[in-house]
Parts: C-alpha cells; sequence; structure tokens
C-alpha cells in the first residue's frame, strides 16, 4: 500500500517529463523515422548530459519511446497521440499553468480564493474591471490555446448532436469560430452569431471570411455579463467549454439573461466535460475538477446543469455522451419566449 502511494506521488514527475517532451515537440521530430541519440539532441535543442539520457530513459521506460541499435522512435503508444497532437500541445499551456498553481496549492486552500492563481492569472476575462477594453494581446494566448483545442471537440460535437432542426444559432464564448465554421459548412442552412469580446471578435471576423463564410457567420462583440443582448433572434444557443469557468451565481445570471436571445420553444445547449452523479466518479475527472477550481470555475455535473436550466425556465432536457472523455451534450427547450 505504502509504494502504490509512493508512485502516485511520482507520478507528478512522470507529467511533468511528458509535458517537456511536447514543448519540445519531441514528438513530430521522430514521427517519420527513428532518430540516433546525437541527431535528436540536435533537433530538440538540448545540451549532451546525464540529465538529458535519465529524460529519454524515463520515456522509453513508459513507453513512450522505443529505443533500438542506439536509435529512438516513438512507440505504439507514442504514436497513439499524433492524431490528436495539435490538441494535446495547445491543453499543454493550461497544464504549466496547473502546475504553477499547485505549487501554491496549500496557500489557495487556506484563502480558498483562486484570484491570484497562476490559471486565474492567465484567463485575463477573469479579472478585468472591463472586459470589453481588454487588447487583442491580452486576450490572444488563451483564445489561440482554446482555438486549437477545439479541433477534436468540434468532430465530435457534430457527430453526436444533430443540428439540421436549428436555422439560426448563438455561440456565447465562440472564440475564433472553430466550432462555427465547421457547422454551417456542414448545414448548408445554418447561421451562426459568435459572441464573444471585441478584440477576440476582431480576429475572428478574419476566420471567417478567410473561410468564405462571412454572410453565414456573424460576431457579436459583447460583454454578455453587462451589455445588452439581440431580443428573440435565435432558435438556439450554445455554450461550449464557457459554463464551468464560472461560479454557480454567475452561471445563472447567463443562463438568465441569455435566454431573452431565444424565440418561443428555444434550444439551449450546453457542453463541456460533466461527470454523472449516478456514475462512478472517474479519478482523471476529479483532477480536472481542481484545475477549473484554480481557475475560479467549477466542475458540473449532468444534473446540476438541468437544475440550473429548470431554474431558469427551460424544460424537456435531454443529454447526449460526445464519447470524448467526460464530454457531455445537455440541451433543453425554453419553455415560454421571454419578451
Amino acid at each position: 500500500m505504502l509504494s502504490e502511494f509512493v508512485r502516485k506521488v511520482k507520478s507528478f514527475a512522470l507529467a511533468r517529463v511528458l509535458m517537456t517532451a511536447i514543448e519540445l515537440d519531441l514528438f513530430r521530430h521522430i514521427q517519420k523515422k527513428s532518430l540516433c541519440r546525437e541527431d535528436l539532441l540536435d533537433r530538440l535543442g538540448v545540451a549532451d548530459s546525464p540529465i538529458v539520457d535519465a529524460f529519454f530513459e524515463v520515456l522509453v521506460n513508459f513507453k513512450i519511446l522505443s529505443k533500438e541499435g542506439g536509435r529512438l522512435a516513438l512507440a505504439p503508444l507514442g504514436k497513439s497521440v499524433l492524431p490528436v497532437y495539435e490538441s494535446i500541445r495547445s491543453w499543454n499551456r493550461e497544464m504549466e499553468l496547473f502546475y504553477a498553481s499547485l505549487a501554491d496549492l496549500p496557500q489557495l486552500l487556506r484563502t480558498g480564493r483562486a484570484d491570484n492563481s497562476a490559471l486565474s492569472n492567465y484567463w485575463a476575462y477573469k479579472k478585468a474591471a472591463n472586459r470589453k477594453e481588454l487588447s487583442a494581446n491580452e486576450v490572444g494566448d488563451y483564445s489561440s490555446v482554446m482555438d486549437a483545442s477545439q479541433e477534436q471537440l468540434s468532430k465530435t460535437i457534430l457527430d453526436t448532436y444533430d443540428f439540421s432542426g436549428h436555422e439560426r444559432i448563438i455561440e456565447f464564448g465562440g472564440g475564433y469560430g472553430r466550432l462555427a465554421i465547421a457547422l454551417v459548412e456542414k448545414y448548408a442552412h445554418l447561421k451562426i452569431t459568435v459572441a464573444d469580446l471585441p478584440a477576440v471578435c476582431d480576429r475572428t471576423r478574419s476566420f471567417v471570411d478567410d473561410a468564405g463564410l462571412g454572410e453565414r457567420i456573424k460576431c457579436l462583440p459583447v460583454d454578455f455579463f453587462t451589455d445588452g443582448l439581440p431580443s428573440q433572434s435565435a432558435d438556439a444557443l450554445m455554450f461550449v467549454r464557457v459554463l464551468h469557468d464560472w461560479n454557480d451565481n454567475d452561471v445563472i445570471e447567463l443562463l438568465e439573461r441569455t435566454k431573452t436571445c431565444l424565440k418561443s420553444r428555444g434550444t439551449a445547449l450546453i457542453i463541456e466535460p460533466m461527470i454523472d452523479d449516478s456514475e462512478a466518479v472517474n479519478p482523471s475527472s476529479v483532477l480536472s475538477s481542481l484545475m477549473v477550481s484554480l481557475l475560479g470555475g467549477r466542475r458540473r455535473s449532468v444534473q446540476e446543469y438541468i437544475g440550473m436550466l429548470k431554474s431558469a425556465g427551460y424544460g424537456e432536457f435531454s443529454c447526449l455522451d460526445c464519447g470524448l472523455s467526460i464530454y457531455r451534450i445537455v440541451f433543453a427547450r425554453l419553455e415560454e419566449s421571454v419578451v
């Protein structure tokens, strides 16, 4: 039992080794062919030292790399990362901030506040006095991270939910429009509004225009906590990896404010990692919940979101499992239009 405890403590080091391999882009350097040690050191830009030998030894021992005849290659486990490598690479930045926040975990536990955690400081919109005045530089880093990690999720969403019954959708916190672009390319009748901060929307427009979809995807530069929103202008609203960034009171406020955008019997979709109270807790999801809490948000269950939607005037609740980690889609209809 003690050895199991020690193994779990040491897993922190393994995770840091894997993150470093991603940061150095090791996977891409050897994805096509094996390399001798000297060539790999040169490509990675690292020094010849006992440290790098120990680093490679960890990766070989945990079957990320294979070693044969003095050459290093990706083992089957390492190759399994390649189809989603860009998403994982973008996620690496979040993990670095997660680990930096964990270094302050004792103090965060004492204060109960995540205001100054490394994660909270990274997401500029969480702390800005006036979110609409944030510059492109201030929103660019986290927006790019979210956009890169959205590629696989967008495909999963399109495979899981049938959007053919909708005509006009508003995606709140839609970032650079990756999901919106994927949706209108699949559904020729759809029109989508991406609602996000002005500095984000400035770049979203360029992505949309480059895709030749400016007539079907519009941007709404807005702080949806404070600004007026278009009344009864859509038959569906989407929140994709948005609500778990906020505390319960903020989420209830968002659901109340945004429902005015829906036409009668319109649909709200919440898409993010969610636990299900009827299932056993996944250890990985518990760690993800900790990460979200250090951002100042909260990971919620399917049942909690249904309760929040119900209190906002929604009914006819449904839930779909996306088949990607613990991502789920909870959706419901507004019981009557809001004027």
